[in-house]
């Protein structure tokens, strides 16, 4: 379940779930896209953080611009105002009315390119009552995987969300699609995790993990996670590369 917002939040995620029920109350969408990412590991009770986005895969890419202008639709309806957008992608910025200085924009982005390994399957989002086809839980956990370095050979950034994501779906011991990671990293799962293990120990400092957790964690979780995320994620994956092998 999602874990309940900071007050200053509640508006954010309330905008975040009114906008994923109209998604899953429309046929073209819920019958085409693939629910995905923190939200939806939130919603399915393997996260226990707070999540401001909205992700989805598109399987069949001949639908895109069907869903785009169904999209646009929806955000009309419900008076969300495009911030910014994508030329060439999916991918939403979208503006809500709130008060000065507070969370005011949401991200949906859906990603047309996703590995012909992902798997997926229908479940039941008890928080919404509502059902979507999602990610399998090693399919998310795989995805995961990989865009803990994706997303910093692409834009040299480092989001410390993707590592807590990591270190509780482990904690979960949450089965990985192989597949997906040797698909999208072109390397076999020991060796992308054994670059994985060097890339959080070179790069990943409690500086980074601060700076992102801090708004979606409550204060005395932060406290509690910053100093054993980074060793107990690194002995995680060592764990992992013993089993594989």
């Amino acid at each position: 379940m999602m874990i309940t917002p900071r007050p200053q939040d509640a508006k954010h995620k309330n905008q975040l779930l009114r906008l994923l029920r109209a998604i899953l109350k429309n046929n073209l969408l819920s019958n085409n896209l693939q629910f995905k990412g923190g939200t939806y590991a939130a919603l399915r009770g393997v996260l226990d953080r707070f999540s401001v986005d909205l992700d989805f895969d598109l399987p069949n890419s001949d639908k895109k611009s069907a869903i785009k202008q169904k999209c646009y639709q929806i955000f009309n309806q419900l008076q969300l105002e495009i911030k910014d957008q994508s030329p060439d992608h999916l991918q939403f910025f979208l503006k809500y009315e709130t008060k000065p200085n507070e969370r005011n924009t949401l991200k949906l982005e859906i990603n047309d390119q996703p590995s012909i390994h992902n798997q997926y399957q229908k479940v039941h989002l008890r928080e919404l009552n509502m059902y979507c086809q999602g990610h399998t839980l090693e399919t998310m956990f795989a995805n995961k995987l990989v865009a803990a370095t994706a997303r910093f050979d692409k834009n040299h950034k480092i989001a410390g969300r993707d590592f807590y994501d990591l270190h509780q779906f482990f904690l979960q011991g949450l089965g990985i699609n192989q597949a997906v990671v040797e698909d999208k990293t072109k390397m076999n799962l020991t060796n992308y995790l054994k670059k994985l293990t060097i890339f959080i120990d070179k790069k990943l400092t409690p500086k980074l993990l601060n700076q992102d957790l801090n708004s979606l964690l409550p204060p005395e979780k932060v406290r509690e996670i910053l100093p054993v995320l980074k060793p107990e994620l690194i002995v995680f994956i060592q764990d992992e590369i013993k089993r594989q092998n």
